[in-house]
């Protein structure tokens, strides 16, 4: 039996809108998602980092210097090979240490031919190392918490296998965050509740959805405790859900992030205003899969009230990778 830890990642929004139309609700919602959609993909960039390895993101041939160099030599080293820091090694290219641009900070330059790299660099027993298989999340985290750019990557036995940066931390992001997987499937629930003085209007309206998606082509059917609407390919599309004989809510489910794309569900909810109810409570289901199998599940319950042009509630947004 298999079993694999989800990363999980949970936020919760306030809403405060003020509003004359339930499409303009379901568009300030949308568009909020969409600009959401930034964060999501620096979230999943760093979540996926725990899933590459050092071994694919380091440089392999590793440029190193030896110990007596001089610094005046080592400057011009800098200079000819454009990278800032590389490991020190003896003559059988055992690590000795690292030594980097930052280290000619401790010897003035009219000194750099009187010392060594020996006398500047970090030395082996205070090296931080890590193995090919560490992930690049856990080696971001090394460098964080230890302030280094750099960190050289060695087997079992210390024998120097390459060096990964904080460039190359930065490249693979940038790759993941041009690669964001494109979603695969999409389920959109969203279930109206109708509050009134009259509470007669509810069952008005359920005849006239029944008439209008009937008109338009829809199967609708007859179930106990509730009326089903699909399309011509035998697709949901809604359910007038009753209790007691008296209609309890509307359910409708579309397969796009935004429910107005939707010819058809325009109409209805252009329906709904003309009953012009005086409360309605919406709660929206969304669930969003990647190829990569990343879920996204976005529940929104709000409350909007005719009078005074009021809407409030919850965006909560989760996302599992």
């Amino acid at each position: 039996m298999f079993f694999k830890k989800l990363s999980t990642i949970e936020r919760i929004y306030n809403i405060g809108l003020e509003l004359n139309h339930l499409s303009e609700i379901f568009e300030k919602i949308t568009k909020f998602l969409i600009e959401f959609e930034e964060d999501i993909i620096k979230t999943y960039a760093s979540s996926v980092l725990n899933e590459i390895t050092v071994e694919d993101i380091m440089t392999k041939n590793v440029l190193t210097v030896p110990e007596d160099m001089d610094l005046e030599k080592f400057e011009k080293h800098i200079r000819e090979h454009k990278h800032l820091g590389y490991p020190v090694v003896d003559k059988d290219d055992n690590i000795l240490g690292i030594v980097t641009f930052n280290d000619l900070k401790k010897i003035g330059r009219e000194l750099f031919k009187k010392f060594k790299v020996k006398d500047v660099m970090t030395p082996e027993d205070k090296l931080i190392t890590v193995s090919p298989k560490t992930s690049a999340a856990d080696v971001q985290k090394i460098m964080w918490k230890n302030d280094i750019g750099r960190v050289l990557v060695v087997d079992e036995d210390n024998n120097l296998l390459g060096i990964v940066t904080k460039s190359d931390l930065l490249r693979a992001s940038v790759i993941l965050l041009n690669e964001m997987p494109k979603i695969t499937e999409c389920k959109h629930i969203t279930n109206f509740y109708f509050y009134d003085s009259d509470m007669s209007k509810v069952n008005k309206l359920a005849d006239d959805m029944v008439v209008l998606l009937g008109a338009r082509g829809y199967a609708v059917s007859e179930k106990e405790g509730y009326i089903e609407i699909q399309t011509r390919d035998w697709e949901p599309l809604a359910k007038i859900m009753k209790s007691k004989n008296r209609v309890d809510h509307i359910s409708i489910t579309t397969k796009t992030l935004n429910i107005l794309d939707e010819k058809i569900v325009k109409e209805i909810i252009d329906l709904i205003e003309k009953y012009s109810f005086e409360e309605i409570i919406i709660t929206d289901h969304i669930t969003l899969i990647n190829e990569r199998s990343c879920i996204m599940r976005i529940i929104t319950d709000i409350t909007s009230f005719r009078e005074s042009k009021k809407t409030f509630g919850t965006v909560t947004i989760r996302i599992d990778f």
